[in-house]
């Protein structure tokens, strides 16, 4: 019997890219879905969540749907779903929302000025379910029987990665992440950060990863808190994962060049010798772990 369920209901990064030549992975921006026993968990609110909202509803018929958010930051790709998620409007539904301490703000003060009058026609406020915000600590805590553990990553304003755990099964989310190494070349202290980074990925069945740019890419957006897909895949080799999936696709790769990165990204698996699942995250694809 699996551990997690998860579907992606966005895979994009950045901005939401819809047009004919991203129907096969998705335009929409992250979100993923993640299910334990009768336990839902959302992690990212990106323009993907719109849909998921809709599924939930159908599905609900008419009952109470409780879940838990797990916000990465709140940079406009990762939020920007979230006044469109119908179940966060009706009363007798419940969302514990988790996040991290803003940059001088709570983690509750940013996420309402995504509603603000100025950007919005609704606050937060006049949603009709209850939502509860949680700040983490920085410390691992439980949640509906699942173990959460956080790392910072390295990304422009306040950003952190989520491993959830139950017994001997984990699934990693490490959206928005730049190495530090290719960033600011091999100091002791690029190695000690990339390697925090790792360990928190040790082991992992599931790492969903951050694979932004190709080398010519990242030439001109260095410090942007992006990864190139190269470094997913080195990241997923030393950390010993059993699964990589690239994900937050740059809004400009088509599906045709999303598939030939794929082919580079399995290549160099294979060429390290280590036996990893390489694929691409695209949108209404469903996974047992």
């Amino acid at each position: 019997m699996s551990t997690f369920s998860l579907k992606f209901w966005g895979t994009r990064g950045s901005i939401p890219a819809p047009g004919i030549a991203t129907v096969r992975y998705g335009g929409n921006t992250s979100c993923v879905e993640l299910r334990h026993k009768n336990s839902l968990f959302i992690l990212d609110a990106g323009t993907g969540i719109r849909l998921l909202g809709d599924e939930l509803l159908a599905k609900s018929k008419g009952k109470p749907i409780r879940g838990s958010l797990f916000v990465t930051h709140t940079h406009w790709d990762h939020i920007q779903g979230f006044p469109f998620f119908v179940p966060g409007y009706l009363k007798g539904n419940h969302f514990l929302i988790h996040g991290a301490h803003g940059m001088g703000r709570s983690f509750e003060e940013v996420f309402k000025g995504l509603m603000d009058s100025s950007y919005f026609p609704v606050n937060l406020g006049d949603m009709q379910a209850k939502l509860d915000f949680v700040e983490m600590a920085g410390q691992p805590y439980v949640c509906e029987g699942v173990k959460v553990e956080t790392a910072y990553t390295n990304h422009p304003g306040m950003d952190v990665g989520y491993r959830f755990t139950v017994e001997n099964k984990s699934i990693t989310y490490l959206t928005d992440h730049e190495s530090y190494q290719t960033m600011n070349q091999k100091t002791e202290f690029a190695r000690k950060q990339d390697k925090i980074i790792e360990e928190f990925c040790r082991g992992t069945d599931l790492l969903i990863c951050d694979s932004q740019y190709t080398d010519e890419e990242y030439k001109s957006k260095r410090g942007w808190g992006h990864s190139r897909y190269r470094d997913s895949v080195q990241l997923a080799v030393e950390a010993g994962a059993a699964r990589l999936a690239l994900f937050h696709h740059d809004p400009s790769h088509a599906d045709d060049q999303m598939e030939e990165i794929l082919k580079d990204a399995q290549r160099m698996i294979k060429e390290s010798g280590k036996k990893i699942e390489c694929f691409l995250a695209k949108e209404g694809l469903e996974l047992q772990i």
